[in-house]
């Protein structure tokens, strides 16, 4: 493996986390959903196709519908975008699909949790605290995301500078935070969310997120492979 391939894997990585994180982190505008329907994220999929996941072509599939039906009415597509975004994220009636690992964890319907401590913790080992650190449970997806996003910027900057231990490192704790938090609960939360919003802009980026997490974690076992290698 190359260092242009490896640059472009993390590069790629790093870019979904982001749109990922944009779309569950805040209400949807015009910029947010043309960046997320761009060819760069196009290409961004396009480095991890390749990848033999059922689950992946799916969400590919959902995905598609979502930019078909933004390309055919984008000023149509914001408007039901953010309804679905009041409805499924922010409420005020009872979320049918709660965005945090603690719910799906313990099956309580309660916040800030053991789980939520142990998300923390994590952002600490890193000296990263949420920004609206404590009024928001540590544990919400798109600080989770956000997180990952950090640890990915990092990890390419590690890379360029040529700090191998750096670099190792970073893919390390990014690896076991994958598998300790996110993998253990989004899977259940998407497909909650494919019950509570079918057809929405949040069960195709859903999906494409879920999907993405467990071939990240094999990317990430790849890549510190190639750098024990190197």
């Amino acid at each position: 493996m190359d260092d242009i391939i490896v640059k472009t894997a993390l590069v790629a990585r790093t870019y979904l986390y982001r749109v990922f994180q944009a779309v569950f982190g805040d209400d949807p505008t015009e910029e947010v959903l043309a960046a997320l329907f761009s060819d760069t994220t196009d290409q961004a999929v396009e480095c991890f196709e390749a990848v033999d996941s059922i689950d992946f072509a799916k969400a590919l599939a959902l995905f598609a519908a979502c930019r078909k039906g933004y390309a055919e009415d984008p000023a149509g597509y914001l408007e039901e975008a953010k309804q679905d975004y009041m409805h499924v994220l922010v409420g005020p009636e009872d979320l049918k699909a709660p965005p945090w690992e603690c719910v799906y964890l313990t099956n309580e319907r309660v916040l800030f949790q053991e789980a939520t401590l142990k998300v923390r913790e994590a952002y600490r080992s890193e000296n990263m605290l949420p920004s609206q650190y404590p009024r928001v449970s540590d544990d919400h997806l798109a600080i989770e995301l956000d997180f990952m996003v950090k640890l990915s910027e990092k990890t390419q900057k590690a890379f360029d500078e040529g700090d191998a231990n750096e670099y190792r490192r970073l893919l390390s704790v990014q690896r076991s935070f994958l598998i300790d938090h996110p993998l253990a609960w989004v899977a259940n939360y998407v497909s909650d969310l494919s019950d509570a919003a079918p057809g929405s802009l949040y069960e195709g980026v859903g999906a494409l997120c879920s999907a993405f997490l467990p071939i990240d974690v094999d990317v990430i076992g790849e890549l510190l492979e190639e750098g024990e290698r190197s």
